[in-house]
């Protein structure tokens, strides 16, 4: 009988604790991790296995480390749009995306993809001044995103860590107690 007890309190504590634990995490992408795309992107969009809170983005890094303009930026259920202000040229891209999740834990994760189109055009005079000036303006607007995902309480954040093990401990805490009773009587 108390073998019994034991077998079910353990499975009963890890069921609830995995579930509890899960974190939502990338389902899909386009472009996908590790794709060479063939034609000009206009727009990228994340899938994740749960819904996404507000505040959840990712950004957009060539591989010399400058930063990609995003322009607006979707976020329906479980997917986020970013929509590009201009097509990607050529090149290798890192793409990386900080979450909350519907459980309230911030979630990050990054991939890479590469552009490869047929054609390329040469940037003009006027293009590359406007581009001098884009990415100080979204180093900016990724600063303070990135601040409002990490500035999530701590205390939220121990509370959805601890909470599982604090009611298991407890569980197993009032089994022991009754065990104790039953064989203090006999």
């Amino acid at each position: 009988m108390i073998k019994k007890l034991f077998v079910f309190t353990f499975i009963f504590f890890w069921l609830f604790t995995s579930s509890t634990l899960a974190h939502t995490g990338l389902k899909s992408s386009s472009p996908a991790d590790g794709e060479v795309v063939k034609q000009e992107i206009q727009k990228i969009t994340l899938t994740f296995d749960t819904k996404v809170e507000q505040n959840s983005k990712f950004t957009l890094n060539e591989s010399n480390g400058n930063l990609i303009t995003i322009g607006d930026m979707e976020l329906n259920k479980n997917t986020i749009v970013g929509n590009l202000l201009e097509p990607l040229k050529n090149g290798d891209y890192q793409l990386i995306w900080k979450i909350i999740g519907a459980d309230g834990h911030p979630i990050e994760g990054e991939f890479s993809f590469s552009v490869d189109l047929l054609y390329s055009e040469a940037p003009t005079v006027e293009n590359s001044e406007a581009k001098e000036e884009i990415p100080i303006q979204s180093k900016e607007k990724k600063l303070d995103l990135a601040d409002e995902i990490e500035n999530v309480p701590k205390q939220k954040k121990l509370i959805n860590t601890l909470l599982p093990f604090i009611i298991g401990g407890l569980i197993v805490i009032v089994i022991g107690s009754f065990i104790w009773l039953i064989r203090r009587k006999n």
